[in-house]
C-alpha cells in the first residue's frame, strides 16, 4: 500500500528529486529550475506542489510543480516508476497538484512532455510543439466564457 505526502523538508526533496533524475534524466540536476537549489527554495511557499507516492520507504511517483507567475504553474517534473504505471497512482498525485493549485488561485498549468496520451486524460490539451516536446496546458479556471486555454508562442 503507498502513501501520498508533500515534500516539505530537505530529506525528502533530495529522495524524490533523486527519484525524478534517475527517471527523467540526470543531466537535469545541472539545468535551471531543474537543480536541487531552486527546488529547495519553493519548499516553504510551494509545499503543496511538490506531492509524491511512496512505498515502504521507496518514492514511487513525483508530481512537483513550481510557479511561473500569479496566474500560471508549470509542472516541471512527473515521474513514476515503470513497476506502478498504469496503476492510477501519478493520475491521483496530478489531482491532487491541481486542486492545490485550484486552491492557490492559480489559472492554469503548463507542462512540456514526449509522453503521449496521459496527459490528454488529465484534461490538458496540446497548445505547441518545441524541441521534440509537446507543451500542454490545462485551464483550471475560466476568468471569460472565451477562455478555452492559453496559448503560449514563446515558451
Amino acid at each position: 500500500m503507498y502513501l501520498i505526502s508533500f515534500v516539505e523538508t530537505e530529506p525528502q526533496l533530495k529522495q524524490v528529486l533523486d527519484f525524478c533524475y534517475g527517471i527523467l534524466g540526470q543531466h537535469l540536476r545541472d539545468i535551471s529550475p531543474y537543480r536541487y537549489e531552486d527546488w529547495k527554495e519553493r519548499i516553504e511557499r510551494d509545499s503543496k506542489l511538490l506531492v509524491y507516492a511512496h512505498e515502504d520507504g521507496d518514492v514511487i511517483s513525483a508530481v512537483l510543480g513550481r510557479r511561473e507567475n500569479a496566474e500560471s504553474l508549470v509542472c516541471g517534473f512527473v515521474a513514476c516508476e515503470i513497476g506502478y504505471r498504469r496503476q492510477g497512482i501519478t493520475k491521483k498525485l496530478m489531482d491532487i497538484f491541481e486542486t492545490e493549485a485550484v486552491r492557490a488561485g492559480f489559472r492554469y498549468i503548463t507542462l512540456g512532455s514526449e509522453e503521449d496520451g496521459f496527459y490528454e486524460k488529465c484534461g490538458f490539451h496540446v497548445i505547441n510543439e518545441m524541441h521534440g516536446q509537446k507543451i500542454y496546458q490545462k485551464l483550471l479556471r475560466r476568468d471569460s466564457p472565451n477562455d478555452i486555454f492559453v496559448k503560449k508562442r514563446d515558451c
